[in-house]
């Protein structure tokens, strides 16, 4: 039993252990091979985009006496991009828990916008809604926005909602 352990398993953790520095440096220098150059334009936005959105909205500095101040809403749309940085034509559709405490109520609003695109598929992206002022006509009210990913191959989109604080995924709507 000594002999196995002296002659076998000693040498080999001896050199296990003096590989280890070699395997870790190997590891630490070895080339990720690079994803494929891949660039965006306003043009890769161009098209009709279905999307959904979940959030939580701050109606606080609106005088509304909520717990927290926030609302949690979700909403969907459509829209159409121009491929020139603007967003002609949209509408969504709202639920939120302070208007629809029953889950039985949606706003719908339309909509138009602007988007930035930078050759590295970021960008920006807001819309302005267009809303009823209470008087039987409309006013503007910032409809949020903020940071956008672009993925380059089918010009999808996910949005981070500054104003709203949360997600929305576009998609191309390719009918």
């Amino acid at each position: 039993m000594k002999y196995i352990l002296n002659k076998r398993i000693i040498p080999m953790t001896a050199l296990l252990f003096s590989l280890q520095p070699q395997m870790v440096w190997s590891a630490a220098t070895a080339t990720v091979p690079a994803l494929p150059k891949t660039g965006c334009t306003l043009a890769t936005l161009a098209g009709n985009y279905i999307w959904d959105e979940t959030a939580q909205t701050s109606f606080a500095d609106q005088g509304y006496p909520i717990d927290g101040g926030w609302v949690f809403a979700v909403s969907v749309g459509r829209e159409h991009n121009d491929g020139k940085g603007h967003i002609t034509a949209g509408q969504l559709i709202e639920n939120n828990s302070f208007n629809n405490p029953d889950n039985n109520q949606t706003t719908v609003l339309p909509y138009y916008g602007t988007v930035t695109v930078n050759a590295d598929c970021t960008g920006v992206y807001h819309i302005t809604e267009v809303v009823p002022d209470g008087n039987g006509g409309y006013t503007t009210a910032d409809g949020g926005g903020g940071p956008i990913w672009i993925d380059p191959k089918n010009g999808n989109f996910t949005l981070l909602d500054a104003h709203n604080i949360g997600t929305a995924r576009f998609v191309k709507d390719h009918q």
